[in-house]
């Protein structure tokens, strides 16, 4: 569980990253619906899942674009 919440936490301040929550919670919500869909449990809308993808991707990136050229004080 420690490896999760250091996941998620800033590294400077030690609070939640919201950018790095709502990322793991949307790339969850698409594994969870590519392997569904994979088993064939139901058919998943194609331009929703595309969607969610490059939204999770995208938190994801602009975190570490954040992290990468951030200035230091």
């Amino acid at each position: 569980m420690k490896l999760f919440n250091d996941i998620l936490k800033e590294t400077s301040d030690g609070k939640y990253s919201s950018k790095k929550v709502w990322g793991a919670v949307i790339m969850i919500l698409v594994c969870s619906a590519f392997i569904l869909d994979g088993l064939h449990f139901y058919k998943a809308n194609e331009t929703l899942f595309n969607t969610m993808l490059l939204t999770g991707a995208g938190l994801i990136g602009l975190h570490t674009l954040k992290q990468t050229f951030k200035k230091d004080a």
